[in-house]
């Protein structure tokens, strides 16, 4: 499971990246395509199927609609942010999931919540307010933050260490 954190967080750095505005679509689809299918990979094949891979999947999922997204240019294509609503109520019914199971948030619960506040906001953003530039960006900057601290989650995971 660290793996996926660190390369769901990477796909979430590199499309924050674009959305506030540092890069060009196409050289960002390319890194977040990449780390999209290896994650989808790692998902299907994984011989250890727990409930958990279900958000990776998705997430897998989620990072290929960016990476069409950004392809085309049209990060404010209203058919994104509805598929970003779905993904966030998915991340939320993984934060229940992981209450439910463990009887507090772990790690994972906590990457989860941190994937449904973002593509919530995704929603917000390619949906509702498609026009507002400035809501872009910041949604932008909080995709990266959220992707660096998934990729962060990973890495601690990795080594022994919980945030919670």
């Amino acid at each position: 499971m660290e793996l996926a954190f660190v390369l769901l967080g990477s796909i979430l750095v590199t499309y924050g990246w674009y959305w506030g505005g540092v890069t060009e679509a196409r050289t960002s689809a390319y890194a977040m395509g990449t780390g999209s299918v290896i994650l989808g990979l790692f998902a299907a094949f994984n011989p250890a199927a727990v409930p958990a891979w279900s958000l990776f999947a998705l997430g897998a999922i989620f990072g290929m609609l960016a990476t069409a997204n950004a392809w085309n240019e049209s990060t404010q294509d209203r058919t994104y942010g509805l598929f970003a609503l779905f993904f966030a109520f998915a991340a939320l019914l993984g934060v229940a999931a992981d209450n439910e199971a463990f009887g507090e948030m772990t790690d994972y619960g906590l990457g989860a919540l941190i994937l449904a506040v973002v593509a919530a906001l995704h929603f917000i953003s390619a949906a509702l307010v498609a026009s507002n530039k400035g809501f872009k960006a910041f949604v932008g900057w909080v995709t990266l933050g959220g992707g660096a601290f998934l990729a962060f989650l990973g890495f601690a995971a990795s080594i022994g260490s919980s945030i919670l």
